[in-house]
């Protein structure tokens, strides 16, 4: 996540509101919903928010079902496996009979669901199958009163779009230093919903930023081979090599200093990288492709994942809670993907991702050392991109900015206005 953001709206008066937004409410309980019955009148559901530490096995034993039951499950295949990688904030609906096991529901994606039952033999069977969702795009206007953050959520645009912003644009404007009043935004975002519930954050397909007489503008694209990237309407890119912040953070707890006074041990020792303040279990992501040249524990770190992505850099990934899946030395990842969670393991005295960047052996703090560019939208994609693009941006162009208004839901081919 390339998100010199996160520090931008960590100013005085705001704390309170980003931790009101990224702390789960019930960040050290499991929720289990009143049981509701199924189709079947024989069969109840029970829905169970997932826990720090939680396995299924842990939760089939707390809805009164043994071990058996968990294993039963994980041994029907490869679908049924992904039931190992639940997080917490996830949610698992198990189907009953008669306080016997008879199925779940496991939501995978915004998009798919996992579905385990027993076929007419009385075997179990897994299967994944399509959720049906509507797409709506929305605009918004802001202008900045006081705090970008603050201004943004005043005017009704979604926490998760504002970061979003901010992650785009942390390349080119620093919004610790650089944000003024008067400062005015556009957004044009999509939003997926079901039932009017609306899934996950929505994805940012527009954004503008002008402070006086500096516009900067972004519009997501996907090329041709997949590709997906936030470009200038040039087509240059806003993007560089690597994420500039592997993972979603409320604050810096610590920064780069080599000198810095060790907060357990109380010696001098030196703090290679910066340290992220999240709450556990937050995703933590590779910062660039790379392979993985490191699982495990080490001492003070915690349980550590390493990444080393070309013959000049490397990063390091401590304190972690666990890891994604099977990661595993030699493993190849993307830029982006997932390799763990946060957690306070090892040497630490809260949760929070520790994030060293090496180049050439020597480490360097993340926050500042300069990174490579990401490359702009090559020619044979040219056309394309302006084809894809051209309606967005010229949404984009017609958004108003009005204090009195909240962002206005756009039809197919509408023009943006908040008017």
């Amino acid at each position: 996540m390339s998100l010199e953001s996160r520090p931008n709206f960590h100013i005085p008066g705001e704390k309170e509101a980003l931790q009101a937004i990224e702390t789960p409410e019930n960040d050290a309980a499991v929720s289990d919903s009143e049981d509701t019955k199924a189709d079947d009148a024989h069969l109840t559901e029970k829905t169970i928010e997932v826990d720090d530490g939680d396995t299924l096995s842990t939760i089939f034993e707390r809805a009164g079902l043994g071990y058996s039951d968990a294993m039963r499950v994980l041994n029907i295949g490869d679908d049924a496996r992904q039931l190992e990688r639940i997080r917490p904030g996830d949610k698992l609906t198990l189907i009953l009979d008669e306080e016997q096991f008879a199925g779940l529901k496991y939501d995978l994606d915004t998009d798919s669901e996992l579905n385990v039952f027993r076929d007419d033999g009385d075997d179990l069977v897994a299967e994944i199958n399509d959720l049906a969702s509507e797409a709506s795009t929305i605009a918004a206007g802001v202008e900045v009163k006081g705090s970008l953050y603050q201004s943004a959520i005043a005017a009704g645009v979604p926490p998760a779009q504002v970061l979003k912003l901010a992650e785009v644009f942390g390349w080119k404007m620093d919004f610790v230093r650089d944000v003024q009043n008067g400062d005015r935004f556009k957004l044009i975002y999509e939003v997926r919903e079901r039932d009017g519930e609306q899934l996950g954050n929505g994805t940012l397909l527009a954004a503008e930023y002008r402070s006086g007489d500096r516009t900067i503008q972004a519009v997501r694209y996907t090329s041709p081979d997949g590709t997906v990237g936030y470009y200038e309407p040039d087509g240059s890119s806003l993007e560089r090599g690597f994420l500039r912040y592997p993972v979603e953070y409320s604050r810096i707890s610590s920064n780069f200093n080599p000198e810095r006074l060790h907060p357990i041990h109380n010696t001098v020792r030196p703090h290679n990288g910066v340290d992220l303040a999240a709450p556990t279990g937050t995703p933590v992501k590779s910062a660039a492709s790379g392979r993985v040249t490191f699982v495990g524990w080490k001492h003070g770190y915690g349980r550590v994942a390493q990444v080393r992505h070309d013959e000049k850099y490397d990063t390091l990934y401590a304190h972690l809670s666990g890891f994604k899946g099977n990661l595993k030395r030699g493993a190849t990842v993307e830029k982006g993907d997932t390799i763990g969670y946060v957690g306070m393991t090892g040497d630490a005295t809260g949760p929070h991702l520790h994030y060293e960047l090496r180049v050439n052996g020597k480490p360097y703090d993340p926050v500042k050392v300069e990174l490579p560019e990401a490359n702009p939208i090559p020619s044979e994609h040219r056309d394309d991109f302006v084809a894809e693009t051209g309606v967005t941006i010229e949404q984009l162009a017609r958004v108003q900015i009005d204090s009195s208004t909240q962002p206005t839901r756009l039809a197919r081919n509408e023009s943006a206005s908040t008017d």
